[in-house]
């Protein structure tokens, strides 16, 4: 096999400034109690003066009219976000964007409603009791739904964490209850009741779900005197996603035999970085001349790993 080398010139782009807007964290998980007031505070660092925006799980701006079951309100230190009653609606992905004169920075809330309903949902003759993952992959999702009262039909709910709008999917009776075109490494939630959604929304219980990462596209950027640089692309929806928390890099010598077989030696090497390593790219030394080499690269999200890219070089 030929492996194609490719030269690039990276040029760092410097982002932060002192007086640039920052959160840390940049996310943060809320859980609020259904028929009560709420406020979540939002406040960043950065050079004064600065502006904030709060956004729903639509992407739409939330206003400080006070006559809104949700708006904003300005504090001393930043802008708080307040829920007049809480409600199962209001969950979901909200974002708070800071701004000044050095740029814009944005924190995710994750916010969760702690309901009091005994079941997930429910009509006079129908209910939905259980609901279990059975299996995840990079884009799907298969659940067990238990129901009582034999409905014909049940509908699924569901959102991606950078999406503005949910989907509907309605599953007849015996249907296998899998949700499929899902996008790898998403973070959803879920959520399912009886009567359509699109009639009307009924409080249930959420799920959430991290997919699966897809198989990396790497490069090969050099490879001289026992080095191989290698560089893998990242989407800018991953990084704003933060599901994958490890790439993983692991090599062995190969040898070929009969002409079609690879077996690999049993000196295997694992390197793992972090995702707060936000470079995408690695260098391995010690290669030795004149020898195959089997290269593997994955990605790993709360769901597990991924599938590998895998590919061959030739040690020079």
């Amino acid at each position: 096999m030929i492996v194609r080398i490719f030269f690039t010139v990276l040029i760092p782009f410097v982002l932060a400034q002192t007086g640039h807007p920052r959160f840390d964290p940049p996310t943060e998980s809320v859980i609020l109690q259904e028929g009560s007031l709420a406020k979540i505070d939002c406040v960043a660092e950065g050079e004064p003066p600065l502006k904030y925006t709060w956004y729903n799980q639509s992407d739409e701006e939330i206003t400080s009219d006070a006559n809104n079951a949700v708006f904003s309100r300005r504090t001393e230190n930043g802008c708080s976000l307040i829920f007049d009653v809480v409600n199962a609606s209001h969950s979901g992905f909200y974002s708070c964007n800071a701004e000044n004169m050095h740029g814009s920075s944005t924190k995710t809330y994750d916010i969760a409603v702690n309901t009091t309903s005994g079941n997930i949902t429910k009509n006079e003759t129908s209910t939905i009791d259980k609901v279990n993952i059975l299996n995840v992959t990079e884009d799907s999702v298969e659940f067990a739904v238990e129901t009582s009262g034999d409905p014909d039909s049940f509908y699924a709910r569901y959102q991606e964490k950078l999406e503005k709008s949910e989907t509907v999917q309605k599953f007849n009776k015996g249907d296998k209850v899998v949700v499929r075109n899902l996008t790898a490494g998403g973070l959803y939630t879920f959520q399912f009741q009886i009567e359509s959604p699109n009639v009307i929304k009924l409080k249930s219980k959420i799920y959430n779900v991290t997919l699966l990462p897809r198989v990396p596209d790497v490069i090969f950027r050099s490879l001289k005197d026992g080095l191989l640089e290698i560089e893998w692309f990242r989407t800018f929806d991953d990084i704003r996603r933060e599901t994958i928390d490890i790439y993983e890099i692991s090599y062995n010598r190969v040898q070929q035999f009969r002409g079609t077989i690879w077996q690999r030696d049993d000196c295997e090497v694992n390197i793992r970085i972090n995702r707060r390593c936000y470079y995408s790219r690695y260098t391995i030394a010690g290669l030795s001349p004149s020898n195959y080499y089997e290269i593997r690269l994955r990605a790993h999200t709360a769901a597990g790993y991924g599938k590998e890219y895998v590919n061959k070089i030739y040690a020079i």
